[in-house]
């Protein structure tokens, strides 16, 4: 999510200069990559913003060149946030989750198409501090509209990167606990998801894209011959690629319809999580 979502990503705590009169923490944002935060206090105009579904392409590129996980997910629908003069300055993207038990495990419903993961999220630093809530409500609103057999978003906050979920909370998300603790492969401070490593190792589409990706972030290219695999190997053994445990992933699920509610209540509720964990 560009602010409060998904894993992967370094963050920097929050400057103590940048909070509002009453004390409230200033909500990060990304531009170009790079962590900001939101220093415009007031709320957002509502005749301002508008949000709508937008082409996947356009999802893609605005992502690539902000998000701190520039991949693009296995995008259902992408929702866009269009500030003054029609200017796009936030995206939405509702995924196919990895797995379909995650559906199930999260929501309650067994079949994986009523659900969907909310896989990135990112509003620009120009958008009023309580960006995020008015544009997940119309974000929720237009996945019903296009997707009506959905009827409930999980979404994840990756403490390690700064995010606790926040956002989610002032949503009313139902926090569902804590993902298992993995082991992840980084460049430098930068996690490799495991879907662009297995892109690389197994030779599927993408995998150009994905070795692209890593070599962007400083990491030396295959050789002319070099097979992928091997590649990924070498750089492990080179220490170009370190191996490092991830505490886990805070859950969140939206539970959009009464069904979606009513699934929910033998659902772990747990109590929002307040600071980030102990390093």
């Amino acid at each position: 999510m560009g602010r409060d979502d998904k894993s992967g990503g370094e963050a920097p705590p929050t400057p103590p200069h940048l909070r509002g009169r009453h004390g409230h923490i200033a909500q990060q944002r990304w531009r170009e990559r790079r962590a900001l935060w939101a220093t415009d206090f007031r709320l957002i105009n509502p005749r301002a913003y508008c949000a709508d579904i937008i082409d996947h392409g356009l999802a893609r590129a605005f992502i690539a060149e902000h998000h701190y996980l520039p991949t693009y997910p296995a995008a259902q629908v992408a929702v866009g946030l269009f500030g003054r003069c029609a200017r796009l300055e936030g995206v939405a993207v509702f995924a196919v989750p990895a797995t379909a038990a995650v559906i199930a495990r999260h929501t309650g419903f067994t079949d994986p198409a009523s659900g969907t993961v909310l896989a990135r999220l990112i509003l620009l630093d120009s958008v009023p501090q309580n960006g995020e809530s008015f544009f997940c409500a119309h974000a929720f609103r237009l996945l019903r509209q296009a997707r009506p057999g959905i009827e409930a978003v999980v979404s994840y906050s990756d403490p390690e990167a700064g995010h606790i979920g926040r956002v989610y909370a002032a949503l009313s998300g139902a926090h569902r606990g804590t993902t298992r603790s993995r082991i992840v492969l980084r460049a430098g401070t930068r996690t490799i998801s495991d879907r662009t490593l297995s892109k690389i190792r197994l030779r599927e589409r993408g995998m150009d894209g994905a070795i692209d990706q890593l070599v962007r972030l400083g990491l030396p290219g295959p050789g002319l011959r070099e097979d992928p695999a091997a590649w990924l190997q070498r750089l492990q053994t080179e220490q170009l690629l370190t191996r490092h445990r991830h505490a886990g992933l805070y859950t969140y699920c939206f539970e959009l319809t009464r069904d979606a509610r009513r699934r929910g209540l033998t659902l772990p509720r747990l109590p929002y999580p307040k600071i980030l964990p102990a390093a």
